[in-house]
């Protein structure tokens, strides 16, 4: 088998694996009404739930990414936190109480801190051998995935009763996915795995990169966590239709992972990562101040395609300038990044209870735009440094 074949078939196992993974979570997030409801938990609650995911994934990134990649390579971490993710969540969906619901959020976060570094660092690998943009695409598996799980997900609500059946069959599917990616994934030959170096804090170039992507995780948590709860409570939306913002915005971020080499190679990294994500956030911020969700809904499209490149500009700036094996760079990275889930949903859950999800809709807004102004200060930066 020639090299590039062999790179090819690596691709589409991270693509595989991505869309599964989100595929089950995007499934679970359009049910976390009927399992608050279930539960009898507040708010504030859930976002206990989350950090306690948003820690556990933060410990798991840093071990993946400076012990258990080095020694047993990307391919056989991807597989072992797809199957460790695999029945998180019907976990979740059948936990008889409020304490084993907490807990399952431990292995689900080690499972996406095993699968989730492991898979950037395997596709920025290929990037650099073979100078394709790649990164764009593969975060579209993931908008992919979410897509089809909320969609799936409005159809099992409306036509199959008991949540613990799906979650049970998707968690087979994910199982079949770690298979694959087993026996389909990279060669361990073809990785380019350096010896980790000694703990030490990040450069400040990567800490800011960092910093960026926690607050892209602590932010898109509204979307993914709380935005069905939002349409349900706030805006007194039906259960069934409770995932459409996470469709829409699923929709409009596919179509620009899918356009963004193009985009990129027309108009430039800071116009992508940097302009899009400030006309996005304005726009959505104007769009919730109507209150109406058609016009909402028109306004996560227009967001989901200007913040889709924000995180794999930011990946690809920090990998250009790092002199660190990728992997470390890329846990550093995600572990920062997945930081955001440490104080991201506790934050969130505490605003809602106090001050309402619609503020946190907002907030979402004004914090993008904000994002987009420090890519563009980075960028620029690094230009001149």
């Amino acid at each position: 088998m020639t090299e590039d074949r062999s790179l090819n078939k690596a691709v589409y196992t991270c693509f595989l694996g991505a869309l599964l993974m989100l595929f089950q979570i995007g499934v679970y997030f359009v049910y976390i009404p009927w399992n608050v409801e279930r539960l009898q938990i507040s708010e504030s609650e859930l976002g206990l739930g989350l950090l306690v995911f948003g820690i556990s994934n933060l410990i798991s990134n840093q071990i993946s990414g400076r012990y258990i990649v080095p020694n047993i390579g990307t391919k056989n971490s991807m597989a072992l936190g797809l199957l460790i993710i695999a029945f998180c969540p019907f976990i979740l969906v059948s936990a008889p109480n409020y304490l084993l619901f907490l807990l399952a959020y431990i292995p689900l976060g080690i499972g996406v801190g095993l699968f989730h570094p492991s898979a950037q660092s395997q596709i920025s690998m290929i990037e650099n051998k073979t100078s394709r943009i790649i990164t764009p695409v593969y975060q579209a598996a993931f908008s992919t995935g979410s897509l089809i799980g909320a969609i799936a997900a409005a159809f099992f609500i409306k036509n199959i009763y008991d949540p613990g059946l799906i979650f049970l069959l998707s968690g087979l599917l994910l199982t079949l996915g770690s298979i694959t990616i087993f026996r389909l994934g990279l060669v361990k030959n073809l990785e380019i795995l350096e010896k980790t170096p000694r703990f030490r804090l990040p450069k400040n170039n990567i800490l800011i990169f960092g910093f960026l992507l926690m607050m892209n995780y602590a932010t898109m948590g509204i979307i993914l966590d709380w935005s069905a709860l939002w349409l349900t409570r706030d805006l007194l939306a039906p259960l069934f239709i409770g995932g459409i913002i996470i469709i829409v915005f699923n929709i409009g971020e596919i179509i620009s992972r899918l356009l963004a080499s193009k985009l990129i190679k027309r108009y430039s990294e800071r116009f992508v990562g940097g302009y899009l994500s400030i006309f996005s956030g304005i726009i959505l911020f104007f769009c919730i101040m109507t209150t109406n969700l058609y016009v909402i809904i028109i306004g996560m499209v227009i967001f989901g395609f200007g913040t889709a490149n924000f995180p794999a500009i930011v990946i690809r700036q920090a990998i250009n300038i790092t002199d660190e094996p990728i992997p470390l760079t890329v846990s550093n990275l995600v572990t920062l990044g997945f930081a955001g889930f440490i104080f991201g949903p506790a934050l969130v859950g505490y605003l809602a209870e106090y001050l309402g999800l619609t503020f946190n809709m907002y907030l979402l807004s004004v914090i993008w735009g904000l994002n987009g102004v420090a890519l563009l200060a980075m960028m620029k930066r690094i230009k001149y440094s």
